[in-house]
């Protein structure tokens, strides 16, 4: 049993290093003036992320819960961060997108329903991806490929990690992988236009 809980602990520490190192390649990048950073976009990813890592915690994932609340912190340092250096217009669709996760994030405190959080979460994350999808595609250098390819890819060790391994738990961070890649390839396929 030890063996097995090192070895999902593992995988837990591999999603948050992954989850610092594309923050610090996004940080970077925006220090250089490469990338601009949305703050509405990062507060909604952060409330999102804290309820689909409050929603694993309750579930008892331990280690496969880690990579999304490594996530909630740093979405919320990125807030911070980009009211300085970062974009100062929303759409109304943003706005929304940002009531919509903090009405999700109060229904799972109020109700506790794991399976109609994790869905909530991952529609209003997908949706909210849209305007993500416009800018890159609008201004493919202005964003990080590197980083969002990380960001994806670093949920790949954190399910690994999960156990109970079920809707709730999984639903959002497997759906995280997509969107994030999608995001990373459509920027660099853009970049070679």
């Amino acid at each position: 049993m030890a063996e097995l809980s090192d070895w999902r602990a593992a995988l837990g520490l591999l999603s948050v290093a992954m989850a610092i190192g594309a923050a610090a390649i996004y940080v970077a990048q925006t220090l250089r003036g490469a990338v601009r950073p949305h703050p509405l976009s990062w507060f909604l990813f952060g409330v999102l992320s804290g309820t689909g890592a409050w929603v694993q915690f309750d579930a008892g994932v331990r280690a496969g819960s880690w990579a999304l609340m490594a996530m909630t912190a740093i979405c919320f340092l990125f807030v911070a961060a980009s009211l300085a250096r970062g974009e100062r217009s929303f759409s109304r669709a943003e706005w929304a997108f940002a009531a919509a996760s903090l009405a999700t994030f109060a229904l799972y405190f109020a109700t506790r329903n794991a399976n109609a959080a994790a869905a909530l979460v991952t529609l209003i994350d997908a949706l909210a991806f849209g305007p993500t999808f416009v800018r890159g595609w609008r201004r493919p250098k202005a964003d990080s490929a590197t980083a969002f390819a990380i960001n994806g890819a670093k949920y790949v060790p954190s399910l690994f990690a999960m156990d109970p391994l079920n809707f709730a738990t999984a639903f959002y961070p497997a759906t995280l992988v997509v969107l994030n890649a999608l995001v990373a390839l459509m920027l660099v396929a853009r970049r070679r236009a």
